[in-house]
């Protein structure tokens, strides 16, 4: 699809449609659109309420994600809409989950048709990690998570890493702070690159694992997020950019891998900018592996000071259903990313933002072809 975009602003410079003539001055494409990702290969991961909300997303949305990755997030639901669960039980008062309750939250849930069904769960691969100097997400919220994760999932299809000396953060080889250290960016160097092992183990093992040692060469592009919102009363919290990296490998064919990274409190592009996107370790994952990595962010708002993922219920009670608003947001990103748009549905879209001036036909001028089969 970004090929049949960058075909036809190469081709058309002036077309002319019935009795219009529309000048195209280098349109500016959707960053999102049409790359066919494969719809199989989609995986989530995330580090604290990012980890939360991959949960979520994977649990939602089980028809359509076959992975999961979590850096220091507990079990799905496990805030029951409360800010003071989210603070307390959720983050370092394990002993206050009740496992059993979520699960039949789950199953009520999905029997009411608010999730898809829990049999989308069982042949996903999850991957936790939990450092064993974490006190902001205590390691016994995650073993919460592994439990939780046993009532659907083959325990053969869990990978955990429960031995790293680290702090709260996102845990890399190759940047950020000490590995004991919590602080922004909340990204640790503790010489272990927790974004390849999470992304090995949901794609079956035999990824290239990357040497950390150059800048990836695909493209960091940035996306407007307000197109993906859905309409509601009240806020998102969602910023109104998001990043996405295509390898260079998947800017011209189809079938790439598809994974979607939440950031954690204070890790969104209005406090870190760009730092998280280009240092927390996926795109040089993405690079080698033709996976694509896109990158939703939330912002800070009323209710959401620190530019969290709703997984406590400030959007509204639906916040971890697939009626959420950031649930919706995070499946209109899989469906552009995954779709084979076709090149006349995308001259269309071009055509549509500019207009039209009367003018003779001029038959020398390239018309849209009335026949479309996908290009990519």
């Amino acid at each position: 699809m970004a090929t049949a975009i960058w075909l036809v602003s190469t081709l058309l410079s002036l077309a002319t449609v019935g009795q219009c003539v529309l000048w195209v001055p280098d349109p500016d494409p959707d960053p999102l659109l049409g790359y066919g990702a494969d719809p199989s290969q989609i995986s989530v991961s995330g580090i604290g309420s990012g980890g939360y909300m991959a949960v979520q997303v994977q649990v939602a949305y089980s028809n359509s994600i076959m992975g999961c990755g979590t850096l220091a997030a507990g079990p799905y639901h496990c805030a029951e809409g409360s800010t003071l669960r989210a603070l307390g039980a959720c983050s370092d008062s394990p002993q206050d989950i009740d496992v059993i309750r979520l699960i039949d939250f789950t199953y009520s849930a999905e029997g009411s048709g608010d999730i898809d069904p829990v049999t989308g769960i069982a042949d996903d691969k999850v991957y936790l990690f939990s450092g064993t100097s974490d006190t902001t997400v205590v390691p016994g919220v995650v073993l919460e998570l592994e439990s939780y994760y046993k009532e659907f999932i083959n325990p053969t299809q869990i990978m955990t890493e429960y031995g790293t000396n680290a702090n709260f953060a996102m845990i890399t080889e190759h940047y950020g702070n000490g590995c004991t250290t919590s602080r922004r960016p909340y990204i640790n160097n503790c010489n272990y690159p927790a974004a390849f092992h999470l992304m090995n183990h949901i794609y079956g093992g035999n990824l290239q694992r990357p040497s950390y040692t150059a800048a990836p060469g695909g493209d960091l592009l940035s996306f407007d997020q307000t197109e993906l919102e859905p309409s509601v009363i009240g806020g998102t919290s969602l910023d109104s950019v998001g990043y996405i990296y295509v390898p260079t490998g998947c800017a011209h064919k189809p079938g790439c891998k598809l994974h979607i990274v939440f950031h954690g409190c204070s890790q969104g592009r209005n406090t870190l900018e760009e730092e998280f996107v280009l240092n927390s370790g996926y795109n040089e994952v993405g690079e080698l592996n033709d996976i694509i990595i896109v990158y939703p962010q939330a912002t800070s708002s009323a209710g959401n000071t620190n530019g969290c993922f709703d997984w406590w219920g400030y959007t509204n009670n639906s916040y971890d259903l697939k009626s959420g608003v950031q649930m919706q947001f995070v499946k209109n990103i899989i469906d552009r990313v995954t779709s084979d748009m076709e090149v006349c549905a995308v001259m269309e879209n071009m055509f549509s933002r500019y207009q039209c001036v009367p003018a003779p036909p001029d038959p020398t001028v390239l018309l849209p072809s009335t026949t479309c089969p996908p290009v990519y």
